[in-house]
């Protein structure tokens, strides 16, 4: 990926990192661009839109890109109807990565990490941060970010953190603030996409009251965190104001529309995508070895209305993985769980036998091998599976 992409990747990652700022009255701002807004072949902006470009042609092309298309679908419909007169504007690319983000650019580009999709808890959430995003876009934030890029950033320094982004490589704090201050969307701007974004989210007919109950709901899992030395806060560098923010957006959203209804409804759509690919969207996740925060989210995955047999595998991989005191007893009762729920893939009865095994139960190790040959016949691991059961007794 050459140098442009990677400044490019930069500014789309951390394009919702916010620094204080002066705050005014801005419940009513409105879009400064309208739908099928082109920039003029004379401005500046011309030119950081064929930059742009060449990073979407890249990130076309990007191996973390996701394809599933009952996933995608889903999600662009979401974006389509938040975004409204702007639909046709918006491009939509879904991007494996477990971290909470959704950005956009000047262009019309939209990423949304999958990360976002396992911690929105409905469509409403979803769309409000989505409609949050489009709000900066129509109001030009990342053009402004990108102009302030070019004039002050440090090519050296653009390039180690674009590498460090995009490879995850380490890269010196001193130059990552440097970039981060740059990037930043002030708090003026923030104040304007939470707002604007919020008023977009309840024009589509969902509910506004999603708009802080998403900010909460990840406030609540940073909060989880039990050394944050081990598992930094989601809010850090990007909302170190999300709480209050948060207060502010529910105030303005009361009395604006009224207080929300006593209970959240109920979301099929997002459940059925969430049940159908639960395994693939949670994978990444579990890789991170964040357990508290896995552990928060696996509790409102289960309470949404997940299938109890994924959720209690992912609890059984969570617990296997940690290895604390008492976790292999707990992981071995959440597979158990799992496969006695119906819905449990073939790597629980794999797992399950391998600690049995830790635990000297051959026979049960055995039982549990044997299994999961069934499950996956053609599991690339068939022939490690196949030597502990070369001893079975016959």
């Amino acid at each position: 990926m050459n140098f442009r992409a990677l400044l490019l990747c930069l500014a789309v990652v951390l394009a919702c990192i916010a620094v204080p700022a002066r705050s005014q009255d801005i419940h009513d701002v409105d879009h400064k661009i309208p739908p099928g807004y082109k920039p003029e072949e004379s401005r500046d902006e011309k030119g950081i839109w064929m930059e742009i470009e060449d990073y979407e042609l890249a990130l076309n092309q990007s191996a973390l890109l996701v394809r599933e298309p009952e996933i995608v679908n889903y999600l662009q419909s979401v974006v389509c109807r938040t975004a409204g007169d702007y639909c046709p504007d918006v491009r939509v690319y879904l991007v494996r990565n477990p971290g909470f983000n959704a950005s956009m650019t000047a262009t019309g580009m939209m990423q949304v990490w999958t990360g976002l999709l396992v911690r929105a808890s409905s469509s409403d959430e979803l769309a409000a941060v989505i409609g949050h995003e489009i709000a900066h876009y129509t109001r030009l934030h990342t053009l402004e970010r990108m102009r302030k890029l070019r004039a002050s950033a440090a090519a050296g320094s653009i390039f180690d953190l674009g590498v460090a982004i995009l490879t995850g490589y380490s890269t010196p704090v001193g130059q990552a603030s440097a970039v981060l201050n740059v990037l930043a969307f002030n708090r003026e701007q923030e104040s304007e996409a939470d707002f604007l974004g919020a008023r977009l989210v309840a024009d589509a007919g969902y509910d506004p009251h999603a708009a802080y109950r998403v900010w909460e709901k990840v406030i609540a899992e940073d909060k989880a965190a039990v050394d944050k030395r081990k598992e930094p806060g989601m809010f850090s560098k990007t909302h170190p104001d999300a709480e209050v923010r948060a207060k502010e957006l529910k105030a303005w959203i009361d009395e604006k529309w009224g207080p929300p209804d006593l209970e959240e409804n109920a979301d099929d759509a997002l459940v059925t995508v969430m049940n159908n690919h639960y395994l693939f969207l949670m994978e990444d996740q579990i890789d991170t070895n964040r357990f508290s925060r896995t552990e928060e989210m696996l509790k409102r995955h289960a309470e949404m209305g997940i299938n109890p047999s994924l959720v209690r595998y992912f609890y059984g991989e969570m617990f296997r993985q940690r290895g604390a005191e008492g976790d292999t007893e707990l992981a071995m009762a959440a597979y158990r769980h799992s496969i006695e729920g119906g819905a449990a893939p073939p790597e629980a009865y794999k797992n399950l036998g391998y600690l049995y095994l830790k635990t000297d139960n051959l026979a049960s190790a055995r039982e549990n091998f044997r299994e999961y040959l069934v499950q996956d016949p053609d599991a690339s691991d068939r022939a490690m599976i196949e030597y502990y059961l070369e001893d079975e007794p016959q």
